[in-house]
């Protein structure tokens, strides 16, 4: 039996005493906390998030031993660069995110000497966070009780219970040193001693205690202990479990029965009426059908999905039923057809109300419930494990996030908007002006390229939105750049997506576009 390396030993050569690896931790845990001043205080992120996370996984990699093997360690280090790569894209909510999980990821695989799950790694990863202060104060009392045992006082807890009793006593002999002498107390008396405790309890000294509660689970990195899952004997359990199952093969197959029909219902109306094209009755449009039901029939699939994971799991007896089977099989197919005629549902309203982002994000989610059905649909046919459906899901959800942080939907969404409007085609929805522009100035170029484009094609009715505000669309463009260029000033906000916009916008120093003219009226000072 191979014995494994204790969980507090360390690359670093250090002392024996708790003590010593506390020191050494606690002093690049301080320089990583510095860094971390320099480059988020007060500024913008960029960049200089992914410099601070390199930086920290090189200090975890220092301070932790390295027990995983040659192509482990590998594996980590370019897990660690492609969760980098988003934020160096461009810094938002799921780059961030991505980063910050796949940090802690590589530096528990580097510490590891077992090839363990990645979900278990994940799930450690995901605590990290919320363990640092709780972390932080255990090393230090186990620091401190390692000192009492040993009776020494060079620890550093011990050093700091040492300096207790003379500033206690030192702080009463300043009081009546006071009392006793006014000239001292009139020289005290211009210390305030409120400002000193502002400047103590300040924004930035908050910041640093919240930076060393979030790097130290990194600092000091502990080894996983996978616990024993205890089985129940099954004869026992099932057998008294069996009367009162809620899930027996009569009412699985009773439930699929009627669900089977149910779904029918609805799968033959949506292929009438959604793919067919069929005329529905007055004062329904396609629109509203289509609106009516995008997200209630995901929600079904989901449901759907549940019910089929709890009926045919391994332990239950419906997974080996010969008449479960193809009626699970025909429903999870029904499923599949129901989230495909919600994409179509999404995609209808879309064309007829504009993009946006929440519409954005809900096709993604779409197409993953749809991945997911498949996945249920493959693991029902090739008798696949609850563990490996699991694990293929979350490959499946890791990789789309991961495609998705790289895309930039102000883009998609303004060119999808402009190129699609009542402006440009002569059908469809009129521009929402104060959205396309609130998009951002990573909208700018989609801006530049159709608003020339609207104006030749002839489309624009008098007195439209377009119209109104056409008189400020220099202005508001202008503006979208003087955003961007401020927020680019500082190099730690840097990113290769701001970088582009940099590029075009010192290529397109001006609007492409005259101004049109309008009549006060038609303004929005006029109205």
């Amino acid at each position: 039996m191979p014995v494994y390396a204790s969980e507090h030993d360390t690359l670093l050569p250090r002392a024996k005493r708790p003590a010593g690896w506390l020191t050494i931790q606690l002093a690049a845990a301080a320089a990583l906390v510095a860094l971390a001043d320099a480059l988020f205080y007060g500024h913008r992120l960029g960049i200089s998030l992914a410099l601070f996370l390199a930086a920290l996984a090189a200090a975890s990699a220092c301070l932790n031993p390295i027990r995983a093997e040659s192509a482990r360690r590998w594996r980590a280090v370019i897990l660690l660069a492609a969760g980098i790569l988003p934020v160096v894209e461009d810094i938002n909510w799921l780059s961030v995110t991505i980063a910050l999980i796949t940090t802690a990821v590589c530096a528990r695989t580097l510490i590891e000497v077992r090839d363990l799950p990645w979900l278990e790694h994940l799930r450690a990863a995901l605590r990290m966070p919320f363990s640092g202060i709780f972390r932080l104060f255990s090393d230090f009392a186990r620091a401190s009780r390692y000192g009492a045992r040993r009776k020494q006082r060079t620890g550093i807890l011990s050093g700091l219970l040492g300096w207790m009793v003379p500033l206690l006593f030192c702080a009463v002999f300043i009081s009546l040193f006071v009392s006793a002498n006014p000239l001292l107390e009139s020289w005290l008396s211009r210390i305030d001693i409120l400002a000193m405790l502002g400047q103590l309890f300040s924004g930035r000294s908050v910041f640093w205690a919240v930076m060393l509660c979030l790097i130290w689970p990194l600092v000091r990195i502990r080894s996983l202990r996978l616990r024993k899952r205890s089985r129940p004997a099954p004869s026992t359990a099932m057998s008294a479990l069996h009367p009162l199952d809620p899930l027996s093969d009569q009412t699985v197959r009773r439930s699929l029965v009627l669900f089977n029909g149910l779904f029918a219902i609805q799968t033959a109306m949506d292929i009438v009426y959604l793919w067919g094209g069929a005329s529905l009755p007055a004062g329904l449009s396609h629109a509203s059908y289509a609106h009516r039901g995008a997200y209630p029939l995901v929600v079904t699939a989901l449901l759907a999905a549940a019910f089929v994971l709890v009926a045919m799991r391994p332990s239950g007896s419906s997974e080996r039923d010969p008449l479960v089977r193809p009626l699970v099989l025909a429903w999870v197919g029904q499923n599949i057809l129901l989230v495909l005629s919600a994409l179509l549902r999404l995609d209808l309203y879309v064309d007829a109300y504009s993009l946006t982002g929440l519409r954005l994000a809900a096709f993604v989610w779409m197409l993953l419930v749809a991945a997911g059905l498949v996945l249920i649909l493959a693991q029902i046919l090739t008798r696949r494990t609850v563990g490996w459906l699991v694990s293929a899901n979350m490959v499946a959800l890791a990789l789309t996030l991961y495609t998705y942080s790289f895309v930039d939907t102000a883009v998609v969404i303004a060119n999808y908007n402009l190129r699609h409007s009542f402006e440009m085609r002569g059908e469809g929805q009129h521009i929402d002006i104060p959205y396309l522009f609130g998009l951002g100035p990573h909208a700018i170029p989609a801006i530049d390229r159709y608003v020339p484009r609207i104006a030749a094609a002839g489309h624009v009715p008098p007195h439209s939105p377009w119209t109104r505000y056409a008189a400020t669309f220099a202005a508001r463009r202008d503006r979208l750049a003087q955003c961007h260029h401020r927020s680019q000033g500082d190099w730690r906000g840097w990113s290769f997506r701001g970088w582009r916009l940099s590029r075009y916008l010192a290529n397109t120093r001006e609007a492409p576009f005259k101004t049109m003219p309008v009549s006060p009226a038609d303004t929005p000072e006029g109205r």
